[in-house]
């Protein structure tokens, strides 16, 4: 079952915090704890993502995290915030590439430590989709949680 992005921004002094439970826990079945702990961090470099809406999501892989918040990111026609209303406008901003495009133009993202500039994205024309935190659903976790 994918596991929620969790952690990350919080909300303003004085809004309240939503809280997301994990759908389908049976008491004593599985120990959790874990991904618990891991949800507490948020997004890491190299995560595998899905965006949670469609039927059949395409894997995702989280290649920069802007320290911004959804309210802060301009987009055409307004905020990431604008784009997605069901998010908290607080929620942190992700930034992901489609995994084959990534395996193609950086066969080896997968050793790398270290982020992926936006400048660096932006100038080699690779594909890139901007999303609240909250959007996306943590399917297989990065090299770096070793």
């Amino acid at each position: 079952m994918p596991r929620k992005g969790g952690g990350g921004g919080n909300p303003p002094e004085g809004e309240e915090q939503t809280i997301r439970t994990i759908e389908g826990l049976v008491a004593g079945a599985v120990d959790r704890s874990t991904e618990l702990e891991e949800d507490d961090q948020g997004f890491v470099y190299g995560d595998i993502v899905h965006d949670e809406e469609p039927e059949d999501p395409e894997d995702l892989v989280v290649v920069n995290l802007p320290d911004m918040r959804a309210e802060e990111w301009e987009m055409d026609e307004g905020t990431l915030a604008d784009r997605h209303p069901a998010c908290p406008a607080w929620d942190d901003v992700i930034i992901v590439v489609p995994l084959l495009e990534l395996d193609e133009y950086m066969p080896k993202w997968d050793k790398r430590e270290q982020e992926i500039s936006l400048d660096q994205l932006e100038e080699d024309d690779v594909t890139t989709f901007v999303y609240p935190r909250m959007r996306l659903d943590l399917v297989e976790p990065s090299h770096l949680r070793d």
